[in-house]
């Protein structure tokens, strides 16, 4: 009889609970460790999700419902990787559990530390950090989630404008890659405004829109169409505080036209980054990420078997919700081959 093997997974988003469930339900052991004192990651903050307005509490509670259902996978909650030691028979890890420290040999690693927004202050010309209701999209997120129950808000606000490529894709203060992410998260929060309160207007001030996925043009387009979701082409110039709202001065650049338009809240789609513990995980386990502090892997390269360190989600690059739950089980099967050719 073959002997059952660990593996460690860092993060409890939807790439590492599916990592989780795919490699306890191949027989082996799974430690699912934290730093949240719940699972889900950023999954469990979000209102509803695209390109199906489907609630994302219920994927997170079907995944926990998986992961308490088999007795070879063990949670373990606010909880830190503090240290690793390679050895022969895969690494010998230190874990810290509210202050609480011990070690635990495992056979493989699969980092899954997930993403968080940049900093949108650096435009001060936007107001993040000066003006209360300019917020980020998480931050939004979780207003939605109140509004959604009835909650937080007795006047339903008049105008809420959304500012895409908020970091993203300006080498002058941001990051020059595109976020992937942000237009099709942009277009559900709109929608779920016009949902909410449909005679709020909705402005999204854009560069372009990508929706390179299944469904995601006719996402996006509903919202134009159907929710009457305003799109206005340029980048904003300024914000400025008016009788407690706020006058967003731009430029939409297929009229050719400044406009002026004045909102009860602006919505920033901040720029995705590496989470926090993904730069560690990449000094401890000894490998190799990009200038921005995503890790850089690539699939094909057979050293990464031998070094029984495996990736999966946005600690790899800006990801939706079912790419990263099909990283995690990707990741989940380069593991699970690994334990099953060393039996």
């Amino acid at each position: 009889m073959s002997a059952v093997k660990t593996a460690l997974v860092i993060g409890a988003g939807p790439a590492g609970m599916e990592a989780a469930v795919k490699i306890g339900q191949s027989g082996h052991r799974v430690m699912l460790v934290d730093m949240a004192d719940s699972l889900g990651g950023t999954l469990g903050q979000l209102c509803s999700s695209f390109p199906r307005w489907e609630d994302p509490a219920d994927l997170v509670s079907y995944k926990t419902e998986q992961i308490n259902r088999c007795s070879l996978i063990t949670v373990k909650n606010k909880t830190t990787v503090a240290g690793a030691e390679k050895n022969e028979n895969g690494y010998l890890v230190t874990l810290s559990t509210s202050g609480q420290t011990g070690a635990v040999q495992v056979d493989a690693v699969i980092i899954a530390t997930g993403f968080e927004l940049f900093d949108p202050s650096v435009y001060g010309e936007y107001g993040y950090g000066s003006f209360d209701n300019v917020v980020n999209s998480l931050e939004f997120e979780a207003l939605l989630k109140e509004w959604k129950a009835g909650k937080g808000r007795t006047t339903p606000p008049k105008t809420i404008a959304f500012f895409k490529c908020v970091g993203s894709r300006d080498r002058s203060k941001g990051l020059p890659y595109c976020s992937k992410i942000c237009c099709m998260y942009t277009a559900k929060q709109a929608g779920l405004v016009k949902e909410l309160f449909p005679d709020c207007k909705c402005y999204v001030f854009y560069m372009d829109y990508r929706a390179a996925g299944r469904e995601y043009e006719e996402f996006v387009r509903s919202v134009i169409e159907q929710k009457h979701v305003r799109y206005v082409r340029g980048r904003p110039a300024k914000v400025l505080p008016e009788n407690g709202r706020l006058l967003i001065r731009a430029e939409d650049t297929l009229m050719g036209i400044p406009v002026e338009i004045t909102a009860d809240m602006v919505v920033l789609a901040a720029a995705i980054v590496p989470g926090p513990g993904t730069r560690q995980m990449a000094d401890l386990f000894q490998v190799k990420s990009d200038a921005y502090g995503f890790i850089d892997y690539n699939r094909n390269e057979p050293a990464r078997a031998g070094d029984r360190v495996f990736f999966a989600g946005a600690c790899g690059f800006a990801v939706e919700t079912l790419g990263a739950m099909q990283q995690g089980a990707a990741a989940a099967a380069e593991v699970t081959a690994l334990f099953n050719r060393q039996d």
